[in-house]
């Protein structure tokens, strides 16, 4: 009895021969790299976080509504994971992206991890992030934001998230499956490319001094804007 193999499609089989050539070359230190890293942010990943060994302390944090924003096509929520690892970078944070939605960061403090948060929570949110979909067509993505717990280790700071997000909820702040806070057009911006980190200026703005930080929230809820258009729908 013969069985009926369904053969990936052409374009996708070029393209995986290509991955396994690129990987086929490369040196050991590139190969070593490339395990470390993650494909989609850039950021070291979470067997890098677990060789590194202890910290002083340790925070796990969540992307909002990543799902929801991948329904308008993975790149767009790609777009945002890497946008959010290039605002970790810019407040100087020792950061890690797990998988999916979630970060790692390592630092020496709760207290110091917890003003670099939300000194990145505010740059993230300020930010008109730009998405060019598969179709050819742009979107321009503002208000991203992400929960986050920070602990003395990775479980404590794992049940402060969940603490976070259930707060943030009640607020009306997320809600699973939706977007809240962030508003999602059409854009006519082209080929548009996020600069690097190190291209842009490296200004990290902090609270105020005489401001005492919220170590969850910064913002006022009654302001969010909804998403403008609809997600696209598999035919």
């Amino acid at each position: 009895m013969t069985r009926n193999t369904v053969k990936p499609p052409a374009g996708e089989r070029r393209v995986a021969l290509a991955e396994r050539r690129r990987v086929a070359e490369m040196c050991p230190e590139e190969m070593q790299r490339e395990l470390l890293t993650s494909e989609v942010t850039g950021l070291p990943n979470r067997r890098a976080f677990n060789e590194a060994g202890a910290a002083g302390a340790v925070a796990m944090s969540d992307v909002d509504g990543l799902k929801a924003l991948n329904e308008y096509g993975y790149e767009v929520g790609n777009a945002v994971l890497k946008a959010k690892a290039n605002a970790l970078r810019e407040v100087g944070l020792d950061g890690y992206h797990d998988k999916g939605d979630e970060f790692l960061c390592r630092g020496h403090s709760i207290k110091a991890l917890v003003a670099k948060l939300e000194s990145a929570r505010v740059i993230l949110r300020d930010r008109t992030i730009f998405a060019e979909r598969a179709d050819g067509g742009g979107l321009s993505i503002t208000g991203a934001d992400f929960s986050y717990g920070v602990g003395k280790n990775i479980h404590e700071a794992e049940f402060r998230l969940q603490r976070h997000k259930a707060e943030r909820r009640k607020r009306g702040e997320i809600a699973r499956g939706e977007l809240r806070g962030i508003t999602i057009r059409e854009s006519n911006r082209k080929n548009h490319r996020q600069a690097p980190s190190s291209e842009r200026p490296k200004t990290v703005r902090h609270p105020p001094d005489n401001i005492r930080l919220r170590p969850y929230y910064l913002g006022n809820p009654s302001t969010h804007k909804t998403q403008q258009i609809k997600p696209r729908r598999e035919q």
